[in-house]
């Protein structure tokens, strides 16, 4: 008997089957009998009380899927649901009698219709019959009526001793020997989220494990391509008739204290209430398909989950993909083991330039990062006309074609000197060295002039010099109408004039911008101090002069210049001011250590090439800072198997390995920013950030003291060893020092040369010279220099 009835029921199952799915079949024509049973299964209609209450709906509403029929049995939402979501656009979803809404689940059948929750808990208000509130959700039906939710929690009937806190309250669950727990006592089972590692309650099981709220809240957002940066993610803010699809990291949530860092950023709420911005927010760690770290996941691929190091490096390497042959990232694995793009692997990610159709990373709008700075710099460069001027497209042009976009696109989004680039192409008036003096001095000024001279833009000039008339406008704004009178020609007529004829006299830059201006303040700051003590310029006496140095310092003795020049005009009458006595050098590196971290800047390969060629030409040769910084690689020669440097008039012969490392540093290219390695300008040994400069004294020699190498004793010990090798005259012509100075150091090494000269003078007449080669002088050559520059 049961057999038999086991076996009707089973048959009465499979006709109503049967007819659930001829009636989707006849309505939905694109619809195979296969795919109606599977959505069937899906939907949990395939047996039991759904498949009766489909087959009878259906049965006495064959258009129900098509028709939106909001009056419906459960069962027939969820299937609406699984065929709209599968690409039958014919299906309409019932929505809510009551918002209107069809993308929410419709729990609880109204009057009218299904209702989703929100509408569901507003239709069951009323006033409570036991508190008299109004417009209150009514829980449970009591002998005086209706009573509410928070009427019903405390309700006799309901409330029971809590096997924990012993408090009579209303059980949320209870133990395996029946014993109550209220809703404080009682811990809901904790899983830990297969999305962000959160441990907590789960909101629903995924196909990879329990997820947590916001992460399931997350994966029922849909997942294409984002309008702002063209990845295929979960998309945040859906489209609208003015703003494309916005994905979760384009989208940016409220400004708020983030709970790990304490900054100030866009945030997002966790699961337990705390804002977290990007960088802290929580998120799943796990073994990276690529490197086999443990790392977070930053996306999931077909080859697998791909951490944030190796997604960059997989974009950013594009190679030919064995299914379709185009050159895209190849983030799948075909059957014979060889890289396919997304595409060939049967996914949505695309990382396709919408521009220039290549491969790889995007950058913004489904662009790559180098069509997105052409776009940017046409923007940010162009005039009021649209176009951008002729003296800035050689800026454009080095921009646009720079090593890494990215960077120079974080350049133009927050760089200063960006800005000014762009104001100064908005004004649309042409750019001069005259406009660039009406702004105010900056250092960003100083790079944007640097950088315009550099490229042609502007042509150059002494920039040392030529920015002292503005600074001396400022200066003597406020100033009494008498000094201004006295200090204005003493700058311009002596000098600015005689500054700029020395300029044009040397062979590399002079930068005696500091000292002048320091004689001009000095000359203010003596004008003051006359006015104060009631002293008149004309006559001044030499006893007032003294009490006035006395009571300075080194400084004021740069007030030579200013009463050497107005005893000339005879504005004064004839004054000294005493010479600051020279005193011997005081810090010298000893002979060992010295040679010690020369051989260390030949041979230790982990310091940086630059740092290694100036801590060798220091310790060697005792050059100032400012005299390698000038270096250039044409100064730089190599002929008959040997090198020379000329770093004043005359070429110095090097030794095998130093000149192996600056022609390594002459051939090498730059490192630094994308305007500074264009072919334009001098080819500087140690170029700077500034286009067209060398580095500074400063940064050179902040390079070189990590390192134990102090430029000053250095430069004293390798002077001080030359001086007792070399004849004064010799060292002077060589390093470009004034023979005074050279016969300064060679008394402090306790060496005469005057026999070594009259002695040179007499044996050159007889031998053709083996100290001399060609014109080239030789440094002596001691087994230390042998031993450590061979």
């Amino acid at each position: 008997m049961t057999k038999a009835r086991d076996r009707w029921r089973t048959e009465q199952r499979q006709a109503a089957l049967d007819r659930v799915i001829t009636a989707l079949t006849a309505s939905l024509p694109d619809l195979d009998r296969a795919q109606a049973g599977q959505a069937v299964a899906e939907a949990h209609a395939a047996k039991g009380i759904p498949l009766r209450d489909l087959d009878r709906h259906l049965t006495d509403h064959p258009k129900a899927l098509i028709s939106g029929e909001a009056h419906c049995p459960p069962v027939v939402v969820r299937l609406a649901k699984i065929l709209h979501t599968a690409g039958h656009t014919a299906v309409v979803r019932p929505a809510c009698t009551d918002c209107g809404r069809s993308n929410l689940e419709l729990p609880r059948l109204g009057p009218n219709g299904r209702l989703c929750i929100n509408c569901s808990a507003r239709s069951s208000k009323g006033t409570c019959d036991r508190c008299g509130r109004s417009d209150t959700r009514l829980a449970a039906r009591r002998a005086e009526g209706l009573i509410c939710y928070s009427c019903y929690r405390v309700d006799a009937d309901v409330v029971e001793e809590c096997a924990r806190c012993g408090q009579l309250r209303m059980p949320v669950t209870r133990r395996p020997d029946n014993s109550p727990l209220c809703a404080s006592c009682w811990v809901g089972p904790q899983h830990t989220c297969a999305g962000c590692g959160t441990v907590g309650p789960a909101k629903s099981n995924g196909p990879e494990g329990p997820l947590c709220a916001s992460c399931h809240h997350r994966q029922q957002k849909p997942v294409r391509a984002c309008g702002r940066c063209g990845q295929v993610r979960h998309i945040a803010r859906r489209a609208t008739s003015s703003r494309p699809d916005i994905c979760e990291d384009c989208q940016s949530g409220p400004a708020k204290t983030c709970s790990v860092c304490g900054k100030v950023r866009p945030c997002h709420r966790g699961t337990d209430g705390a804002w977290a911005c990007r960088s802290c927010r929580p998120r799943l760690t796990q073994e990276c398909c690529r490197c086999g770290r443990t790392r977070r996941v930053h996306t999931r691929w077909p080859i697998g989950p791909v951490c944030s190091t190796c997604y960059t490096v997989v974009l950013d390497a594009p190679a030919t993909c064995t299914g379709c042959g185009r050159h895209q990232p190849l983030i799948g694995i075909a059957e014979d083991g060889t890289g396919i793009c997304g595409a060939c692997a049967g996914t949505a990610f695309d990382y396709t330039c919408r521009t220039c159709g290549l491969g790889g990373r995007t950058y913004a709008d489904a662009q790559c990062a180098r069509c997105v700075l052409t776009a940017r710099l046409q923007q940010l460069l162009s005039g009021p006309d649209g176009h951008i001027p002729a003296q800035l497209q050689p800026l454009r042009h080095a921009l646009a074609l720079a090593e890494r976009p990215r960077g120079i696109l974080h350049w133009l989004k927050h760089s200063p000197n960006a800005a000014l680039f762009a104001s100064l192409a908005a004004s649309g008036e042409p750019i001069t060295h005259q406009r660039l003096d009406q702004l105010p001095p900056s250092r960003h000024l100083h790079y944007v002039r640097h950088t315009l001279v550099h490229l042609g833009a502007l042509p150059g000039r002494d920039e040392e010099l030529d920015r002292i008339p503005a600074w001396l406008d400022t200066v003597l704004a406020d100033r009494p109408v008498g000094h201004v009178q006295m200090v204005r020609p003493y700058a311009h007529w002596h000098l600015l004039r005689r500054a700029r004829r020395r300029a044009a006299q040397r062979r590399r830059p002079a930068e005696p911008g500091s000292f002048l201006r320091t004689r001009v303040l000095v000359a203010l700051e003596f004008l003051t101090w006359l006015d104060e003590h009631g002293l008149d310029l004309g006559g001044l006496r030499q006893d007032g002069l003294d009490r006035w140095l006395d009571a300075g310092n080194t400084r004021t003795y740069a007030i030579r210049y200013f009463l050497s020049w107005t005893t000339g005009r005879g504005l004064t009458g004839k004054l000294t001011v005493p010479s600051i006595p020279r005193q011997q050098p005081s810090q010298l590196m000893d002979e060992g250590g010295r040679w010690q971290l020369l051989k260390r800047c030949l041979t230790d390969s982990t310091m940086a090439m630059d740092t290694r060629a100036a801590g060798a030409l220091i310790l060697l040769f005792g050059l100032h800072a400012s005299h390698v910084r000038h270096l250039t690689a044409t100064q730089l020669v190599h002929r008959d198997g040997n090198s020379y440097l000329t770093v004043d008039r005359h070429p110095i012969l090097l030794p095998p390995r130093l000149a192996r490392l600056l022609h390594q540093l002459a051939e090498a290219p730059h490192t630094r920013a994308a305007l500074t390695r264009t072919n334009r300008g001098e080819p500087w040994l140690f170029p700077g950030l500034v286009p067209g400069r060398p580095t500074s004294q400063t940064g050179l020699s902040s390079k070189l003291l990590p390192h134990g190498i102090d430029t000053r004793p250095a430069r004293n010990a390798a002077l001080v060893a030359l001086a007792g090798d070399l004849p004064a005259p010799v060292l002077a012509s060589i390093l470009g020092l004034h023979p005074n100075t050279a016969v300064r150091w060679a008394g402090f090494a306790k060496t005469s040369w005057a026999g070594y000269l009259a002695a040179r003078a007499h044996d050159m007449q007889r031998h053709s010279g083996k100290d001399v080669q060609d014109g080239v002088p030789r440094l002596p050559s001691s087994r230390n220099t042998q031993d450590n520059c061979h």
